[in-house]
């Protein structure tokens, strides 16, 4: 069946339309200053959430970042997905739902000004040296005699199973007796290892591990360095950043919480105790860094010297 000049236009028109645009690369400064003006957007969905509808229709499923080591595609879909179902809810739990919208669009935030930093090879090789040097990794080397004997004898007794069928009868009794000796004497020593590897004491648990990417893998003393970097650039509000990771840096290096990469900083606030002095200082460092991190608010040499008190109070001196 022939189809219609009309029909075969209407086609490719709809076959058009329906092809995908293929977005510019955008660079990782304007991938940090979108993430940043979706998390202020969010934020402001606490006093406009009749906004929720139009700002799903603008998030982007995906953005394609160029970095110096080619393009990266970053998913932004959760995002979007959190936004629609924040429009849905009831108020009831539109709270709860913003409150997860707005710490999972503040670790976007988070991830985006920590990619593509600069780091010291010399500092990340001292620590990989620090963490091989742990109780748990003085035992880890390269396959024994005992090992690449016993492997050996397992491999043989697998090739003699594939060659049972192959021989007479006669043939297959000797290798019968054979294999089954083996594996008796395989199975003594196994329960031999198991035995003395239960009756060895317990060797005790690191007092710390540093854990890779975490603030408190980055001295507290470093982060307040690079804030107060900032600060002589007058770029407050960056100092202020630096100042918060250093505190819940130093907190976290004396014991507060184990480290974990993913935490919010709202998350960090609940792992405290409420009768811990500490908790009053954490959650007024927070608010000032949320106000002028997320909530893009002006911020001074004033709000800096504030931060900065909140630190020496936590104790970073």
């Amino acid at each position: 069946m022939k189809l219609s000049s009309k029909t075969a236009i209407l086609a490719l028109v709809l076959l058009a339309t329906s092809l995908p645009v293929l977005a510019a690369d955008i660079s990782v400064p304007e991938y940090q200053q979108q993430v940043d003006q979706l998390a202020s957007r969010v934020n402001d969905l606490r006093d406009h959430p009749e906004n929720a509808g139009k700002l799903v229709s603008e998030i982007p499923s995906s953005l394609t970042v160029s970095t110096g080591e080619g393009s990266v595609t970053v998913s932004l879909q959760r995002l979007k997905d959190s936004v629609a179902e924040f429009s849905t809810a009831t108020e009831a739990n539109r709270a709860e739902k913003l409150e997860q919208l707005q710490n999972y669009a503040g670790v976007l935030s988070v991830q985006a000004h920590s990619y593509d930093k600069p780091s010291d090879l010399r500092e990340s090789r001292q620590k990989l040296k620090e963490i091989l040097q742990h109780r748990e990794f003085n035992k880890v080397h390269p396959p024994g005699a005992r090992e690449v004997l016993l492997d050996r004898i397992f491999r043989w007794i697998g090739r003699l199973f594939r060659h049972l069928g192959r021989g007479g009868k006669a043939t297959f009794n000797v290798v019968q007796a054979i294999v089954y000796g083996l594996i008796a004497v395989a199975l003594g020593l196994a329960i031999f290892w198991t035995v003395r590897r239960l009756r060895r004491p317990e060797e005790p648990e690191p007092t710390r591990e540093i854990i890779p990417f975490t603030p408190s893998a980055r001295n507290w003393r470093a982060w307040l360095g690079d804030a107060r970097a900032f600060a002589a650039q007058n770029d407050w509000r960056n100092a202020i950043h630096m100042a918060y990771w250093a505190g819940i840096s130093f907190l976290e290096a004396g014991g507060a919480w184990k480290p974990n990469r993913a935490r919010t900083p709202r998350e960090y606030l609940r792992l405290i105790n409420s009768r811990d002095p500490q908790l009053p200082t954490l959650s007024s460092l927070t608010g000032k860094f949320e106000t002028v991190w997320y909530g893009q608010r002006p911020a001074g040499s004033a709000d800096f010297e504030e931060t900065v008190r909140y630190l020496e109070n936590l104790g970073c001196r």
